[in-house]
């Protein structure tokens, strides 16, 4: 097996032929708000996609798996060496492709059948399939549990009928993960639903994409009318999915929440600073010194949640890093703002800067909101990490 530090060499000299070395004391990154990809989503999408393409034709994608699930049959730490690579130089975003990449893949791993980690796992890698998640309903966001889409059995089909909303690129998606409810008739709610993969070009799925706050459409809504999927489309077992999705959640809250640091917050704070010429104001600098020391806690402690998982498998804990994500997110774009002044009210893209804040602001609002409000976060902490006796129900 190839050296950790070796393998950081020879992603290294990969990128330095096909990207540019961002350099920190020059290069802004505040630009990095998937909410402001309104007119350049579909841009956003092809170049994930072709990027994820480049890095599996390299070598560099999906290295942790074995080799036949597309992967390289390294180890976790090369992985991160993947990613601590990437983000030192100026790549497109595979944001896009992050429920994929994290969710399904992990979910796969952990439930799905050996001729389902055969049939999606090599693709995800390679970039040929795109997937979504399928939980939240209009009336079942935080409180999953309460779901209504219903999938019957009839003879080897099972028959999906429902909506889904907030589903994060299921118009770009080619597949999704899909929470239904298969037995109304269990008696704890969370007992009665399954998880199944649904092919988003089936007949019957209708993709309504939803404008957010800031502008990106990136969020929507799926309506389900009868659609029929085989029996081979059961992720896990009938009328478990319930404990299958408790580990996607986990992965979600600390991974595709949590992630994405290497700096980028510490990156972006000191542009700004350096953009208004207050680098070197005292205030200022405390206000940067909090975000960047939050950043590094926050980058420490995803990897320990990591490691614990791995041993104990209870995914929990991902709601602590899913709050000091969406709190630091939130601390980061305001301290922005904050910087631009009386600009960071501009909302044009003509207007640059100000245009960045005030998009930074309106965004970062529903890192508190996506993947489970902080209050059900902490519910689950209490519950599940603590020990706490449960909230009575009604």
């Amino acid at each position: 097996m190839i050296d950790v530090e070796e393998f950081r060499l020879h992603i290294r000299a990969w990128l330095d032929v096909r990207f540019r070395l961002l350099d920190p004391e020059v290069d802004d990154e505040r630009l990095d708000i998937i909410s402001r990809a309104g007119d350049g989503h579909d841009e956003m999408v092809n170049e994930a996609r072709a990027l994820q393409k480049a890095l599996f034709e390299g070598g560099f994608a999906g290295v942790d798996l074995t080799q036949e699930y597309g992967g390289r049959g390294l180890t976790r730490a090369h992985a991160k060496v993947v990613t601590e690579e990437l983000a030192r130089y100026d790549t497109p975003t595979l944001r896009p492709l992050g429920i994929g990449l994290t969710l399904a893949k992990g979910t796969l791993l952990a439930a799905g059948t050996e001729e389902q980690k055969c049939r999606y796992l090599p693709r995800i890698v390679a970039g040929d399939e795109q997937w979504c998640q399928l939980f939240s309903e209009p009336d079942a966001g935080s409180d999953l549990v309460s779901l209504r889409t219903q999938a019957e059995l009839d003879g080897n089909e099972w028959v999906i009928s429902g909506q889904k909303v907030w589903s994060s690129f299921a118009s770009d998606a080619h597949l999704g993960m899909l929470l239904a409810r298969t037995d109304p008739d269990a008696p704890r709610p969370h007992l009665g639903i399954t998880m199944f993969i649904l092919p988003m070009g089936a007949a019957g799925v209708h993709v309504r994409p939803l404008v957010d706050i800031a502008g990106g459409r990136h969020f929507n809504e799926v309506f389900l009318e009868g659609v029929r999927i085989g029996n081979d489309a059961v992720l896990g077992e009938v009328n478990k999915g319930w404990s299958v999705s408790s580990g996607t959640l986990g992965g979600e809250r600390s991974g595709y929440m949590g992630g994405s640091g290497n700096g980028r917050r510490q990156r972006q704070v000191i542009s700004a600073a350096r953009a208004s010429g207050k680098l070197h104001d005292p205030l200022a600098r405390q206000r940067m010194a909090a975000v960047i020391s939050a950043e590094r806690i926050l980058e420490l402690v995803r990897d320990r949640f990591v490691a614990k998982t791995l041993c104990d498998g209870n995914p929990a804990a991902g709601s602590m890093l899913k709050m000091a994500a969406g709190s630091l997110e939130q601390q980061c774009a305001e301290l922005i703002a904050d910087l631009g002044g009386a600009a960071a009210q501009a909302w044009s893209p003509l207007d640059g800067d100000g245009d960045i804040a005030s998009h930074g602001v309106s965004a970062t609002r529903q890192a508190r909101i996506a993947g489970g409000t902080h209050q059900i976060q902490r519910n689950l902490l209490g519950e599940r990490v603590l020990g706490l006796p449960r909230e009575p129900r009604a």
